[in-house]
């Protein structure tokens, strides 16, 4: 529905004879039809023709609409283009209204808005109509047009309650005078126009503006504005009251915040619905893809369940409630019918919900993938793959947290972005997150500082899942890297909490990082007369013999230390892997020890005691 019609159409007579006084008159060649444009304005205005008139005659349709919406801006709406910082200056205000015995009280806003009302509420709308500035409407019509719309805009400000009469000032000039040490930039300064609110009209806002005006020499005096005016009809169109509400119980018309029951529990019922309808699709998917995937072959190969019929399984009610708001969302963008009122005020809210459902499924979908790769790329590896085996679930538990982290992140900033239209609220919630953020970043130093460590951690993976290590003297496991911390499991099933920055920041001592095979060292320690070289042969020996050894490191044995009592001897053995080494290493002292208790046992370390005679 158009807002700003053309007024003063002149006669064919007129068009006939401008038509030929242009074709007449040299101009400069225009470059484009822009220039074309202002130059045929131009010359319709020394002729006080009106435009619309005569773009019928003189231009063909591409011309003709560039030059209407050119003469709907520059002199439609009776502006004279002198400025004034009190009031707006008119040619003329509602000229297609007949002139009344007694002028109406429009001097100051508050005025205006009692005047306005108190004709309405006699029913007096015609009356109430020269209140409205409808400059824009062609004067031919703005007297049986006036009735509708001080009708539709009455029912406009009681349903959207911008009767605000203690906002307004009672002075011609709408200045707002300021109390005693306020510092407020628009207090103390005059007005030429004033803002009651806004109505939401699809996905933007339609401000209702009192202005002030002056025709001529008459005194300004408030009304709506000319664009306010234009608008109603629209806004009218999207709140006015649907025909079937005078049959339903005085109960359903109740209102809560403006919005009456029966809107929300029509809106209820659409989302249960859609909710029907969402479940009916993702078990239709589901059924879908059970037929044409054998999942069964899957897991017999992977020896898991993480197949595709578990993924439909766990995606079921969150894409239930994804396809649901989606629905809803979408009808509310584009107009419920007779529920404009409910669409505008749930929207933010639907918007939320569709994004913490999608959310909600993206992480079941993360989870999903992260462990069939685990499955399919990890489990089926190998023992001689065990360093890819580390490396890889390192990637998949720190990556798929980061990955989930980020995606909430991000879905708490698109969510508050629906709220940033909003006025008041919208400034509330992004002002108070910007200092939460602040006081947050401060207080959650370590956090985020263990939240950085995980993500050099695993990069540059200095421990990873599976790694054995020592630290704080603790020989352990990696079993999990969290968000902030790791999860180290010791020999004796104890599990250490550590905090990621010290597993960058402190000495860890990693038994499996480069290579998963291991040497051990086994110590002995001996008399001056044992006999090394048969000590020798028999920790070689007994260290081949083992099953832990890896057939592929000599074992080895050499005097390392000599003090004054004994013979330190040091052997080493090698494994597999660092646990096997350690427990090889365990089972060749127990071993050697027997050895020597059994074969040499006069030469175990022991104290030497010389007993002398008297006559030595």
């Amino acid at each position: 529905m158009a807002i700003g019609m053309p007024v003063n159409a002149a006669s064919n007579n007129d068009e006939i004879t401008t038509s030929e006084q242009a074709t007449s008159q040299p101009s400069h060649k225009p470059d484009d039809l822009a220039e074309y444009a202002t130059q045929k304005i131009n010359t319709l205005k020394d002729e006080s023709l009106s435009i619309s008139g005569v773009t019928e005659e003189i231009f063909d349709p591409t011309e003709r609409s560039a030059v209407e919406q050119a003469g709907t801006l520059q002199g439609d709406s009776a502006l004279t283009g002198e400025f004034n910082e009190s009031y707006y200056l008119l040619d003329k205000l509602n000229v297609g209204l007949p002139p009344l015995s007694e002028p109406p009280n429009l001097t100051t806003p508050l005025a205006t808005l009692e005047f306005f009302q108190s004709a309405v509420m006699k029913q007096q709308y015609d009356l109430a109509a020269y209140a409205l500035n409808m400059n824009l409407i062609d004067q031919s019509i703005q007297r049986n047009h006036a009735l509708e719309l001080s009708k539709q805009l009455d029912f406009l400000l009681s349903e959207k309650e911008l009767y605000v009469f203690d906002d307004l000032p009672d002075r011609p000039d709408g200045l707002i005078e300021p109390p005693l040490g306020n510092t407020s930039s628009i207090m103390g300064i005059p007005r030429r126009s004033i803002q009651l609110g806004y109505i939401d009209y699809r996905e933007r806002r339609v401000p209702i503006y009192l202005q002030r005006v002056r025709v001529g020499d008459a005194a300004p005096i408030w009304v709506f504005s000319a664009q306010t005016v234009g608008n109603i009809d629209n806004l009218y169109e999207q709140y006015h009251p649907a025909e079937f509400e005078r049959y339903l119980p005085a109960w359903l018309k109740l209102k809560i915040f403006s919005i009456a029951l029966w809107e929300f529990l029509a809106l209820a019922l659409f989302f249960l619905f859609t909710m029907g309808v969402g479940w009916l699709l993702s078990k239709g998917a589901e059924k879908i893809i059970s037929r044409y995937i054998d999942d069964e072959k899957y897991i017999n190969y992977v020896g898991s369940s993480n197949g595709v019929a578990d993924l439909v399984n766990k995606l079921t009610v969150p894409l239930t409630f994804t396809i649901s708001f989606s629905l809803v969302f979408t009808l509310v963008s584009g107009g419920f019918p007779y529920l404009d009122a409910v669409a505008s005020s749930t929207r933010p809210l639907i918007w939320i919900g569709l994004v913490f459902s999608t959310l909600w499924l993206g992480i079941r979908v993360i989870n999903f993938f992260a462990n069939r790769y685990q499955d399919m790329q990890i489990e089926n590896l190998g023992e001689e793959h065990f360093d890819k085996v580390r490396r890889r679930r390192t990637y998949v538990s720190i990556f798929r947290r980061v990955f989930i982290f980020v995606m909430v992140l991000g879905s708490i900033w698109i969510g508050l972005s629906e709220f940033a239209n909003m006025e008041g609220l919208g400034k509330t919630l992004l002002t108070s997150a910007g200092i939460a953020g602040v006081v947050i970043g401060i207080a959650a130093q370590p956090i985020l500082g263990n939240i950085i460590a995980g993500v050099q951690v695993a990069v540059t993976q200095p421990v990873r899942i599976g790694d054995s290590v020592i630290m704080d003297g603790n020989f352990s496991t990696v079993e999990d890297l969290r968000y902030t911390y790791a999860v180290l499991k010791t020999w004796d099933e104890r599990r250490l909490i550590v905090p990621m920055r010290e597993l960058i920041t402190e000495m860890v001592e990693n038994w499996s990082h480069t290579e998963v095979h291991q040497t051990c060292p086994v110590f002995l320690y001996i008399d001056y007369g044992a006999d090394i070289d048969a000590i020798r042969q028999q920790f070689i020996s007994v260290t081949k013999e083992n099953k832990l050894w890896d057939n592929k490191t000599e074992p080895e044995m050499f005097v390392v230390e000599v003090t004054a009592n004994t013979i330190h001897l040091r052997g080493a053995v090698s494994a597999v892997g660092p646990i096997e080494a350690w427990t090889l290493a365990c089972e060749i002292r127990e071993q050697m020890l027997s050895y020597l208790y059994s074969e040499q046992k006069a030469y175990l370390p022991a104290e030497r005691l010389i007993l002398r005679g008297k006559n030595e």
